[in-house]
């Protein structure tokens, strides 16, 4: 029997962890290991990791589970008939259908695939990717509540999420298709041992692994920005209108907040345009650390290098407009 060949992300992971097991003991010999777990900056870190890890692993699991069931209760021909074959529309469609599956900027990444792969049209399974973190019931009353009540902010969010949602698909979809990477749970075998029940917790077991590996490496990498990366110093920055909605749009990258939570962490910028924090809460869903690793282990390297970069753009234009337009306010 062939041996299953490991990624190079499986052998990195294991030659580093060889390596920190090495370093910790021989540390844990010379009586040093208590100073280095006392350092702020190794606690800042894995108060961050841990606190992004037990935030998003819930909504990985919510999108695993979703996409479990649909793999198992939707046949390939009712997915095709809810989404409409053209383009345009299938990309409305799609950035609107998180209202019905509210999953977070983690989750999502998982169903999109699992819709990509039911044969939906590549502008509506990559429209609900990106906009369904910010389009559905959760997001829109957390960030009501976190802004006072605010229609204006709430109407400005899902505005600049749906444009960049529809506009970014469309672009990246013009051959209707999407380079989905392949995986080992593609060709999986049916059981028909199994009850519906028991193969929708086997499809989302195999897909909360596959996402699972990649949310661990982008909270890593998040987890290393927020703890070297001073945000006053990054703020003061922000003195101009274009400015501000430049350096949002890269602290919600980096910051790399659930989209359930973020705009309380937004409304805190008092002093700043309110296009620029609402720039900060859709850059931070759309292409923030986690997400794009998320992105990665989906789709091929340079689908993902055109996916970030289109929606850095779109969101950055479209944030400058809406900043001038409302007075900077």
């Amino acid at each position: 029997m062939n041996r299953k060949q490991e990624s190079p992300l499986t052998r990195a992971v294991v030659i580093f962890g060889i390596f920190f097991f090495i370093a910790l003991l021989n540390m844990w010999n010379s009586g040093n290991l208590g100073f280095l777990l006392k350092n702020p900056k190794l606690q800042i870190f894995t108060i961050v990791i841990t606190a992004i890890l037990l935030e998003a692993i819930p909504f990985i699991l919510i999108g695993a589970i979703i996409s479990g069931t649909i793999e198992v209760f939707v046949s390939e021909e009712k997915i095709k008939m809810a989404f409409p074959q053209n383009r345009f529309l299938s990309a409305i469609t799609g950035s609107l259908l998180g209202i019905l599956f509210p999953v977070c900027s983690c989750g999502n990444v998982v169903v999109a695939r699992r819709l990509l792969k039911k044969g939906v049209p590549a502008s509506g399974g990559l429209s609900y990717m990106l906009a369904s973190p910010i389009i559905n019931p959760i997001t829109i009353l957390s960030t009501f509540i976190a802004f006072s009540y605010s229609l204006r902010i709430v109407m400005g969010r899902i505005l600049l999420a749906f444009i960049s949602a529809v506009v970014a698909s469309l672009i990246l979809s013009t051959k209707n298709y999407v380079p989905l990477k392949e995986c080992e749970e593609d060709h999986h075998i049916h059981h028909s041992h199994l009850s519906k029940v028991e193969q929708v917790f086997h499809h989302a077991e195999s897909d909360f692994l596959l996402m699972g590996r990649y949310l661990v490496l982008g909270a890593f990498a998040a987890a290393i920005f927020q703890t070297f990366v001073s945000r006053q110093a990054f703020l003061s920055l922000a003195g101009n209108k274009v400015l501000s909605v430049f350096l949002m749009q890269i602290l919600g990258i980096l910051l790399s907040l659930c989209s359930f939570a973020d705009a309380f962490v937004a409304s805190s910028f008092v002093h700043l345009p309110a296009f620029s924090k609402i720039a900060f809460m859709v850059a931070g869903p759309m292409t923030n650390i986690t997400v794009s690793i998320l992105y990665a282990g989906t789709f091929k390297k340079s689908f993902v290098l055109k996916l970030i970069l289109t929606l850095f753009i779109t969101i950055f234009i479209l944030g400058v407009i809406g900043t001038y337009i409302t007075g900077g306010k």
